[in-house]
């Protein structure tokens, strides 16, 4: 038995991390033409992964799907972007809660009830019904006391469905109750020993969530109950426990795209139509430098990268808060200062101003007024908190130079503030605080930063500490709030009291920024995380793994997460970026020679190493007459034919790599590979890769359709589970096929969930393209066919 559930969360970003569900499976058009249809993948594993597509057929009658319609119970919120998943759910015995088991193993998915978590919970030996585990749940002192809870999907709407669940109350501690599609059972009677409570309703609703918690509000802090032998079953009373749980399976998680609607007769109809996260990535026309989207991903508040063209008289904020620009000061007379011609992070491609004073008190800085402060003590009016954290690349030739200061902006008597400078001789950064009782210069024990090299600078005003190219420095320096003056290359205070400054900066000054953090674990950016900027603007993260690489990419685009399998080598700089962010990301999927796709269940991408692929198991195996459909599809062309490759990587030699034999035979059939390796020996392993599984492509299967409802529960399941490079076994094909088993891997699919039917058109490629040597393995080390090394 299998039941689907679709689900929209009205009000949330797909990325939201505390999106609420609300069930539209009742609305969902299931027919023999209408339901729900789902594509996912490539064509083959020579294409790149689209962006997966979801479409379901809706009853509007009553206009809730109608965007703009004031009166739709999810109005204002029918919008575009609005988070949207199917699942479906397998049962084999009567149980369709996932989390029913004994938990012998784990959880099973039970969690807090959201915003009204328990004291503490787990598995625990002390009391159990069979096996060795049950749940333990302490109560809190306030409100309810808490809640655990577990969600079952695919229940049948206007059905009678009862709860149970097996509670051992503890002598002392408070009865317990269990909830379920708005139904509440009768509190528990017994201590001390395990008795069964349950609760009956008629469902409204394809999803419900069953929830223990106590029946006394509120109970005492630190009193506990267990459970055990959770069950929601279809009947209308309690029947014994069944050990047999159901599955779920998400076929589909995206966003909205749009909400087509119109009419058959007076009847309303709406089709919800969606993306994957994929798409997510293709948003952005082009990133900036890496260094810039890290600073602006990690929430700067103040941001000048000042990287405007020659010619420029100002320098603009980048952070999105509207910070006024920064503007040129003159101090005394002579001097220069010229953007777009100074050289700036080493990795970014970006220009940067260049400081040349007439002399150390003869100069221009640039200056502006942080407005609104970034923190305040409350002695201007409001109190803003938070600790500060001040950043900056800087490269000189010149000791004893300030190149930023931040000060109150007060007369000169009466001002106080924070400067950093290269001490005179040493080149050693010395931190100046001072205030209307006098200064005190703080020397941080570095090298010489007056080498005419590049630098990055981190201060904490938390820890008092500062950072230099990625080392940390303990110097102690204390608070500063209310700073309402900011001054890059020289000691200049306000203009409107006549404060020249001094110690006019020699070189260039770039990526100036400040965040706001509220603690170690509050809103803000980690230290370490602003430290890492470092990287980014040395080499562009030159060197790390491509899965390190992918994720980065994605949080630039604000994905929450990559979730990556597999080994993984390691790829070159892309610090100056510049393309689509998809395009990046793309270059790294083909630099490791990976897969990359969006997950199923949530907004995480996926990316498999190319090692996934290497000798796959097979995760089903189905008998050709089982397929229950027509269209399978085997396939001996030169598609996928490529015998002479010309590869290259960034600032490495351009290879050419080639079969003769293949070439003799069709001809020549030429690629060019392009891709980040971080060595020449990398680029030749990729292109012989590629030549030796396709200099003389073997017949395959390309198209696998399967009519999945109509297999048995365990082989239908393994379906479902399958996905982007899971293997498929089909076995006892015609005589004419090219041989009575086949092994296919899955580069995509065509999904229709139909009333009764359920309908999978696997897009498949040759799995044994993958094999690789095994040291004395019977399949894998015979020579002349499967003794192929793979890199």
């Amino acid at each position: 038995m299998s039941r689907v559930t679709v689900e929209a969360a009205f009000g949330y970003s797909p990325i939201a991390t505390d999106i609420v569900w609300t069930d539209i499976t009742r609305y969902v058009t299931l027919s023999d033409s209408k339901g729900i249809s789902i594509t996912r993948g490539a064509a083959d594993e020579l294409s790149d992964t689209q962006t997966g597509t979801l479409s379901v057929d809706l009853d509007n009658s009553d206009g809730r799907f109608t965007p703009g319609n004031a009166s739709s119970p999810y109005s204002p919120n029918v919008r575009r972007n609005t988070p949207v998943r199917v699942l479906v759910t397998t049962l084999t015995g009567k149980n369709w809660l996932a989390g029913g088991s004994s938990f012998e193993s784990d959880s099973h998915g039970w969690v807090p009830t959201p915003g009204d978590a328990p004291q503490a919970y787990g598995r625990d030996a002390t009391h159990h019904l069979a096996g060795s585990f049950g749940m333990k749940v302490t109560w809190t002192g306030v409100n309810t006391g808490g809640g655990l809870q577990s969600t079952v999907y695919g229940l049948k709407i206007g059905t009678q469905y009862t709860a149970s669940a097996y509670v051992y109350v503890a002598a002392g501690s408070p009865a317990v109750v269990i909830k379920c599609g708005g139904a509440t059972s009768a509190a528990s009677t017994v201590t001390d020993a395990f008795e069964r409570l349950s609760v009956t309703w008629t469902t409204t609703s394809a999803v419900a969530t069953l929830q223990l918690t106590s029946a006394s509000s509120p109970p005492a802090a630190g009193t506990m109950v267990w459970m055990d032998q959770a069950q929601v079953e279809e009947s209308a009373t309690v029947t014994s426990w069944s050990s047999s749980i159901a599955r779920y399976h998400t076929r589909f998680f995206g966003m909205v795209t749009s909400w087509p609607m119109g009419w058959e007769g007076l009847a309303s109809e709406a089709q919800l139509v969606a993306s994957d996260m994929l798409k997510w990535t293709s948003r952005r026309p082009a990133l900036g430098p890496m260094v810039v989207e890290e600073v602006q991903g990690d929430g700067a508040q103040l941001y000048y990268p000042l990287s405007e063209p020659e010619g420029s008289m100002s320098g603009g904020d980048q952070s999105g808060y509207s910070r006024p620009s920064m503007t040129i000061r003159q101090s005394g007379t002579g001097g220069a200062l010229t953007f777009g011609i100074g050289t700036g992070a080493p990795s970014d491609g970006l220009p940067a101003p260049l400081f040349e004073p007439a002399s150390t008190s003869d100069g221009k800085s640039l200056q502006c007024t942080v407005s609104p402060r970034l923190t305040s003590g409350g002695a201007e009016g409001e109190v803003i908190p938070g600790d500060q954290v001040y950043e900056a690349w800087f490269n000189t030739g010149t000791s004893g130079r300030v190149f930023m200061k931040w000060a109150r902006g007060s007369a000169p008597a009466f001002d106080n503030g924070i400067y950093f400078q290269l001490e005179s001789g040493t080149g050693k950064l010395q931190v100046v605080e001072y205030s209307t009782f006098g200064s005190t210069t703080l020397t941080a024990a570095t090298p010489n930063l007056a080498n005419s090299q590049p630098h990055h600078f981190v201060w904490d005003e938390e820890s008092g500490d500062v950072w230099v190219d990625g080392v940390q420095y303990a110097i102690g320096t204390g608070v500063h709030t209310d700073m309402l003056l900011l001054t890059v290359g020289s000691t200049a205070g306000s203009p409107f009291f006549s404060d020249p400054g001094s110690q006019h900066w020699v070189g260039t000054v770039s990526h100036v920024a400040a965040y706001v953090r509220n603690g170690a674990d509050g809103p803000g950016p980690s230290i370490a995380d602003i430290v890492d900027h470092y990287q980014a603007g040395l080499d562009g993260h030159e060197g790390e793994t491509a899965d390190a690489r992918m994720t980065r990419l994605a949080s630039y685009v604000r994905i929450p997460g990559v979730t990556a399998s597999g080994t993984f080598s390691t790829v070159a700089s892309q610090g100056q970026l510049g393309s689509s962010p998809l395009s990046h990301i793309r270059d790294v999927e083909r630099t490791e020679g990976g897969r990359l796709f969006a997950d199923r269940a949530s907004a995480n991408l996926v990316f498999q190493a190319r090692t996934v692929r290497y000798n796959p198991t097979p995760a089903v195996s189905l008998v050709y007459a089982d397929l229950e459909t027509p269209g399978v599809e085997f396939s001996d062309d030169d598609q996928k034919l490529i015998n002479l490759i010309t590869a290259s990587r960034p600032g490495g030699a351009t290879q050419r790599i080639q079969d003769a034999e293949s070439i003799s035979l069709y001809g020549v059939y030429e690629q060019q590979l392009d891709v980040l390796k971080t060595t020449d020996e990398s680029v030749t392993d990729a292109a012989t890769w590629a030549i030796i599984r396709y200099a003389d492509p073997q017949p395959e299967m390309r198209q696998l359709p399967v009519e999945a409802s109509t297999l048995g529960t365990t082989t239908y399941r393994a379906l479902l589970d399958a996905d982007i490079s899971s293997v498929i076994t089909v076995t006892t094909l015609p005589s004419q096929a090219m041989a009575a088993t086949v092994t296919s891997t899955v580069e995509g699919y065509v999904e229709r969930i139909l009333q009764g039917r359920h309908f999978l058109d696997f897009h498949t490629s040759r799995s044994d393209t993958d094999s690789v040597w095994v040291l004395d393995d019977t399949t894998y080390s015979v020579l002349g066919t499967t003794t192929r090394l793979a890199y």
